[in-house]
């Protein structure tokens, strides 16, 4: 049970923010307010009001943000994108509750059927899910914006990368220090003979992802040729990536391998077509399994060649996945709603996709992974408009990372309010410079 102090700490979190906003920039105060409400507030505790959804870790911060966005910084916020397919596609994420409601009347494991107030709640956790995205659209204009932010990110991974480097040595400890319990399984923490550090995040493996995107974001700084707290990005890249050698996660640290090897060698044309391809798989993904043509077995004997461990992880996972994925196409269309009904008995929920697909349907899962997908198209088509190379870069680079977060998105669930945000962000950058680009005309 987690102590007193978690929920103050919880509780307090908006008028932190205020302070935030009452002293810095608008998009340093919405950055710390989200992405340090995930770094710092406590996993899996919330306040749990009736027919609304809890506020937590996610959701606190994300109202915070709104709050002052539009009422301490004066700036003019909609409440959804004015117009574009990512209008479109959260509108359909906002009313598919109410239609899996009418598809999810009976009794099932014995939960029982889905209601109006269920349908409402969801729509309202819906909403507070994308609200960063829809913030991150309406904040990120310019490319000083977009270099703020990604400063910021890799800043916050350094602070952070102290008490990541303490757990490795001496375990998973802050979390329990702090707020008087663990958040998972502390033995999917032990790796190698060693811990793979969880501080206030949940997970090794969310951890060591959230590092891998501050490494991408400093090798688009290092294209720049941009000095962080007066370090050379070359620094800073090779000590993430020991912080990811010594945090043991292999999938987190082959993404952040990709995401510096691509940004820092290929050409700009090579970065379009990688982003666009990885996003469209996953985008296709679940018709792939349908199709029986993904190679899961061949991935299995890869993981399996490279560590018998992992081998025997992966095989779990995808075993799983393919148990949840048949009975999701029993509701395929919109999903079995909330309450649990998208799972079977002792099955392990890994993948967000698999997660989305069983919940929303197939219907929702293209709505919202259809919102990452669009924000790399357009910033793929977008980036032709640049004149500058190392302009051109910075875009790219930024589309590259968002597919990198969709791809953890199969074997994890890692996408969260800060990832949200970043998508937010390259839907805002692009707009401004198709706007830009109109004026100019």
């Amino acid at each position: 049970m987690p102590n007193t102090f978690a929920y103050i700490v919880l509780i307090s979190w908006p008028l932190i923010s205020l302070i935030f906003y009452k002293r810095m920039p608008i998009v340093n105060a919405t950055f710390w307010t989200i992405v340090g409400g995930f770094l710092i507030l406590p996993v899996k505790v919330a306040i749990d009001f009736p027919f609304i959804p809890p506020l937590n870790k996610e959701t606190i911060p994300a109202i915070a943000a709104l709050i002052g966005c539009k009422y301490i910084k004066k700036s003019k916020i909609n409440f959804f994108p004015e117009k574009g397919v990512e209008r479109w596609f959260i509108i359909i994420l906002l009313i598919i509750p109410f239609i899996s409601m009418v598809n999810n009347q009976e009794t099932i494991n014995s939960i029982r059927g889905l209601t109006f107030l269920d349908s409402i709640s969801s729509t309202v956790k819906q909403y507070l899910v994308l609200l960063p995205l829809i913030l991150g659209m309406q904040l990120i204009k310019t490319q000083e914006d977009q270099l703020i932010l990604f400063k910021l990110l890799v800043i916050s991974s350094l602070f952070y990368s102290i008490p990541i480097l303490y757990e490795i040595r001496m375990s998973p400890q802050w979390h329990t220090m702090m707020y008087g319990f663990f958040p998972h399984s502390f033995l999917q923490q032990y790796r190698a003979s060693g811990f793979r550090a969880v501080v206030f995040i949940g997970h090794g493996l969310t951890v060591s992802m959230f590092v891998a995107i501050a490494l991408g974001a400093a090798t688009v700084l290092l294209r720049k040729k941009i000095r962080i707290i007066g370090l050379s990005p070359w620094l800073i890249i090779i000590f993430l990536f020991m912080v990811l050698v010594l945090n043991k996660s292999t999938g987190p640290l082959l993404l952040g391998l990709v995401l510096f090897l691509t940004i820092s060698w290929a050409s700009q044309n090579m970065i379009r077509r990688a982003s666009l391809l990885i996003a469209f798989i996953v985008l296709l993904y679940p018709l792939l399994l349908m199709s029986d043509i993904f190679p899961h077995e061949k991935l299995i004997a890869l993981a399996t060649d490279i560590n018998p461990a992992r081998g025997e992880s992966l095989a779990f996972r995808f075993l799983h996945e393919n148990l949840l994925f048949e009975h999701a196409q029993h509701k395929l269309f919109f999903g079995w709603g909330g309450w649990g009904r998208n799972r079977l008995e002792f099955s392990v929920t890994d993948g967000y996709w698999i997660i989305i697909f069983g919940v929303y349907g197939f219907i929702g899962f293209v709505a919202l992974f259809g919102l990452l997908v669009t924000s790399i198209w357009k910033a793929a088509k977008t980036s032709v408009l640049l004149k500058s190379e190392s302009d051109k870069k910075l875009l790219l680079g930024h589309a590259l990372i968002i597919s990198i977060i969709m791809v953890d998105q199969l074997p994890n669930a890692s996408l969260s309010a800060w990832m949200f945000l970043l998508v937010g962000a390259l839907f805002g950058r692009v707009r401004y410079i198709k706007n830009q680009n109109m004026l100019n005309m």
